[in-house]
């Protein structure tokens, strides 16, 4: 995943700091970088022109795609080389089909309409110039729902185009006019960038950019981090036994028989025979619930080392061992994964 900053010009972040940001960005393998062309709230526009020249020089010598927001109004003033145009509103399916032959753009993938894809699409549209990238919503509770924001994925997917999104910071500083953060799902609004960054993959988001402009290093570490739509989830681990251990720390694949009450790893088994050793019964069997991550032990016979992620209530089996617990407010991170989709756990 090529996931991006956003550096903007003319409001109240510091012009070395950003600059600074930029580099930092860089040496964790950043690739793109999000700036805009339109921001009401830069009210002096020679300072607004100077930090966007320093900006895009910058970010030019550092190696970023450069994604710049533009409008239909200011569209021929940024028209540079070189730069990717993130066109929003005002631009009709003849306009954008002609940009396409000339230059990398991205559309606004929360408005955009199967009908206008299919419009580009008769026009003659350079598709591989085209990706998409969503909104940010400043304002609380405006936020994209999660469903309408997927069915637009699945739309834009349709048509062969990657799309990107917008995750909070948390703890670095919030834009204004209201620092209430920059995401583009409501639900990601108060969410840490770490969970923002690893829910948006889980969806399937093609890239992530952080939509607010001085976020701190550790929100820039966890997604950097996140290079693939694995779903990981916080857990606590709960076995002391170090062969449960050595095995809940590898990357599993949910199967593609998808069952009722829990979702089953591929590999537990196989694991446990990479490993060896053994998993006894850790004599204390309790009621499963949701969120609870089991491995069956050696009583179990060819089924030991399955490792299963509960999603309903079941019985105490003494055969099943509780090994470890999915962070309560992680729980729901357990609907996307899907049939085939690869999972982990950290655990905290």
């Amino acid at each position: 995943m090529q996931n991006g900053i956003s550096i903007y010009a003319g409001l109240d972040y510091d012009g070395e700091e950003n600059l600074s940001l930029i580099e930092t960005a860089a040496e964790m393998g950043f690739k793109r970088l999000f700036t805009s062309a339109q921001i009401p709230e830069a009210t002096d526009n020679e300072t607004f022109q100077e930090d966007l020249a320093d900006i895009l020089t910058t970010a030019t010598l550092n190696g970023f795609e450069i994604i710049l927001d533009v409008n239909a109004e200011n569209f021929s003033e940024y028209n540079f080389d070189g730069i990717t145009l993130r066109l929003d509103d005002g631009f009709d399916a003849e306009q954008v089909a002609e940009i396409s032959h000339s230059r990398k753009i991205m559309l606004n993938a929360s408005t955009v309409t199967e009908d206008f894809l299919n419009d580009l699409l008769g026009k003659g549209a350079n598709f591989d110039n085209i990706s998409a990238l969503h909104n940010f919503y400043p304002h609380p509770c405006t936020g994209l729902d999660t469903y309408f924001f997927s069915n637009q994925n699945l739309i834009l997917h349709d048509f062969g185009i990657s799309v990107g999104a917008f995750i909070p910071s948390k703890d670095g500083k919030r834009r204004l006019p209201l620092r209430e953060g920059l995401p583009t799902l409501e639900d990601c609004r108060n969410f840490s960038t770490d969970l923002s960054a690893r829910f948006l993959a889980a969806l399937g988001t093609d890239f992530i950019i952080i939509g607010d402009g001085q976020p701190t290093r550790e929100e820039l570490q966890a997604l950097a981090a996140i290079q693939s739509d694995e779903v990981i989830l916080h857990a606590q681990l709960l076995s002391n036994n170090l062969t449960t251990a050595e095995i809940l720390c590898k990357h599993f694949t949910r199967r593609a028989d998808v069952a009722k009450s829990v979702i089953r790893a591929a590999e537990g088994r196989r694991y446990l025979k990479e490993v060896g050793g053994n998993i006894p019964s850790d004599n204390l069997p309790i009621e499963r619930s949701f969120g609870d991550i089991t491995v069956d032990n050696d009583g179990f016979g060819r089924y030991a080392g399955e490792v299963q992620i509960v999603q309903d209530i079941l019985p105490a089996d003494e055969r099943v061992n509780i090994a470890a617990h999915i962070l309560e407010e992680e729980i729901f991170l357990m609907g996307y994964i899907k049939p085939r989709q690869k999972f982990s756990f950290k655990f905290v």
